[in-house]
């Protein structure tokens, strides 16, 4: 091994040592090791530096394509339906997630629009939407975030308006409210209820992880994103939507 590689190896093998302990034993170890190897203190010393200068700006935390995503277009005051939308939820690879207020006068009230980008669906998959859309709208259950309307905007952009919910996800929940194992199963009981209501009413939800169930303030488990359903036939045999085709919606 050259002289070069052998340095790196034992400034590897250091750095991890270094890094397992306590700032204070930290401290003590780094002291300890100027004496027994002097030629390596000085370059490990640069190296634990660097790491503390990332850890202080928060390096290892931050998304690493945030720098380089592009901005979210502001569709602020954009009307879709009834609804005026305020400003972004989220952002995924199939669209993107928006407040929005009713702004027809007839109700007041909150939902949460998502909108599906145009190249994923033709014209025939936008009309299928449309028509699933208003299927799924007439589930109802206490444990479903309900699917208050769906349709296409005048650019051809299919779009779904859903009851905004602000919660935590179930698993973030259940963690941070240090809920018994009972009180799990519980919830969990909930979500079942509502997986249960639609199947009854020939829908099959798909995609059911923690991220798609989110707990409110009050304890309410809401199951979330029924717009990737696939829809059952009266008689069993299962039609493959548009919207199933393209997988995940996130």
């Amino acid at each position: 091994m050259s002289d070069t590689k052998q340095l790196l190896a034992d400034l590897s093998s250091l750095l991890d040592q270094a890094l397992d302990l306590a700032p204070d034993a930290r401290a003590a170890w780094v002291a300890q090791l100027r004496l027994d190897q002097p030629a390596l203190a000085p370059e490990l010393e640069a190296l634990l530096g660097a790491e503390v200068g990332l850890n202080a700006c928060g390096f290892l935390e931050r998304d690493p394509w945030a720098d380089l995503a592009e901005p979210m277009p502001s569709l602020a005051g954009r009307r879709l339906g009834a609804y005026t939308l305020d400003g972004p939820l989220g952002k995924g690879g199939m669209g993107t997630v928006w407040l929005a207020h009713r702004s027809d006068g007839r109700f007041e009230g909150r939902a949460a629009v998502k909108l599906l980008n145009l190249a994923l669906l033709d014209s025939a998959g936008s009309e299928r939407f449309h028509r699933e859309g208003t299927t799924l709208a007439r589930l109802g259950h206490p444990n479903i975030a309900r699917l208050i309307d769906a349709g296409v905007t005048d650019t051809g952009e299919p779009f779904l308006i859903l009851e905004y919910v602000e919660g935590r996800r179930l698993d973030v929940y259940c963690d941070e409210e240090r809920l018994s194992p009972e009180q799990r199963v519980t919830l969990f009981l909930h979500v079942l209820d509502a997986v249960g209501h639609a199947h009854a009413n020939l829908v099959v939800h798909r995609d059911i992880k923690p991220s798609n169930i989110l707990v409110a303030a009050d304890g309410t488990v809401k199951l979330l994103d029924f717009g990737i359903a696939k829809l059952l036939e009266p008689d069993g045999s299962a039609e493959r939507s548009a919207l199933t085709n393209l997988g995940d919606w996130r």
